[in-house]
């Protein structure tokens, strides 16, 4: 059971990941995510039913119809789906079919949008972190009372609470070196990472202040 859990979240996680690319893509460059979703970055016609298809746009390099404008990034698409495959299968193999795989589902694909965009953009999109938020917090909330598992809950609250101090503290005392949107990120990072145990917290924040400072001086 498991492994089919796990197969079908890597699957999904290749499909969804790649579809993130409208949203990295029109979140960076501070576009509206309202429809036509399928338009070309330059004209902003739409670009018919093969951009909608997933995978299309990385195995076939498309073209806008009307103006010619190639895809602004074309293997991009098919990074984010092999990243969100590994992470939603990652958790999935971690968790099994447990309640709160869908929570930590969710929380991996908006930390690949928001990477992306970080990386891309070096901001913390508010418009994707902010629903990212709203829809784990009550999902880990519902993952504590099928189970009754209040007790995950509350480490969840500490965990969250403690990595948003601590990250302020830095953001105040180094404001050009760390915004304020990794901040909120670490509230989040920290409840989710919280509901599996202090230790797991532990480990994520001092994987995340490696990684930062790796990115930091790279």
């Amino acid at each position: 059971m498991d492994a089919l859990v796990t197969g079908v979240s890597a699957a999904g996680g290749l499909l969804i990941g790649d579809r993130l690319e409208l949203v990295v893509e029109r979140v960076g460059a501070r576009r509206s995510l309202e429809r036509p979703w399928w338009t070309c970055p330059r004209c902003e016609r739409p670009l018919g039913m093969a951009g909608a298809v997933p995978l299309v746009s990385t195995m076939v390099r498309l073209h806008c119809p009307h103006c010619g404008e190639g895809a602004p990034h074309a293997i991009r698409p098919l990074l984010l789906g092999i990243v969100s495959a590994a992470v939603l299968g990652g958790f999935a193999w971690r968790l099994g079919a447990d309640a709160v795989l869908a929570p930590f589902a969710l929380l991996g694909l908006g930390l690949v949008a928001m990477s992306a965009v970080d990386l891309e953009r070096y901001i913390i999109p508010n418009r994707i972190l902010y629903p990212t938020v709203a829809l784990v917090a009550p999902l880990l909330v519902v993952a504590s009372a099928v189970d009754s598992r209040w007790g995950s809950l509350g480490r969840a609250a500490i965990a969250a609470a403690v990595a948003f101090v601590a990250f302020l503290a830095v953001h105040l005392a180094v404001p050009h070196g760390m915004g304020f949107g990794d901040v909120r990120l670490a509230g989040l990072v920290g409840g989710a990472t919280g509901w599996l145990g202090l230790g797991h917290a532990f480990v994520g924040f001092f994987a995340a202040f490696v990684m930062g400072a790796v990115v930091g001086i790279g």
